[in-house]
């Protein structure tokens, strides 16, 4: 006889995380291996911390990175790459601080939610691709039954 289980991570995290990027900024793809384009968000799992225990849940904590990426020509400016790396990253942080407690249809994906950093990064080898690296953890009760 197979374990029962729920694939809480991809399914209530990962997912969700992906649903709310394609509803904020279709035009952006989302990927989950590598960067391809001009831009993209690469999002991979990072960490799954147990928590507590509660009656009849375990309590844990998922990271999960955000990684949007840019690759633009010519020279690293205000008005260029700096202007959409920044703005990206502002969106992405506030929808991420409005769905900090994420529901839908009586089921609860995550609560207490939060950006715990953002990075800006340069490509070392190729100048022209810039990086905003956004990781964020929230907490979700898996009900073992």
């Amino acid at each position: 006889m197979g374990i029962e289980f729920e694939n809480i991570y991809k399914d209530r995290v990962i997912d969700t995380i992906q649903k709310l990027l394609k509803q904020n900024l279709a035009s952006i793809p989302i990927v989950f291996d590598e960067h391809r384009g001009q831009e993209s968000f690469l999002i991979v799992p990072d960490a799954d911390t147990f928590i507590d225990y509660a009656s009849n849940a375990h309590i844990r904590e998922f990271t999960t990175v955000i990684n949007y990426q840019l690759r633009k020509g010519g020279e690293y400016t205000k008005e260029n790459q700096l202007n959409r790396l920044t703005m990206i990253a502002e969106v992405v942080k506030r929808l991420l601080f409005d769905n900090r407690n994420y529901e839908s249809g009586n089921i609860t994906f995550w609560y207490s939610g939060i950006v715990s950093s953002v990075e800006y990064t340069r490509d070392e080898d190729d100048e022209a691709i810039s990086n905003v690296i956004i990781t964020f953890q929230c907490n979700t009760n898996e009900v073992i039954s």
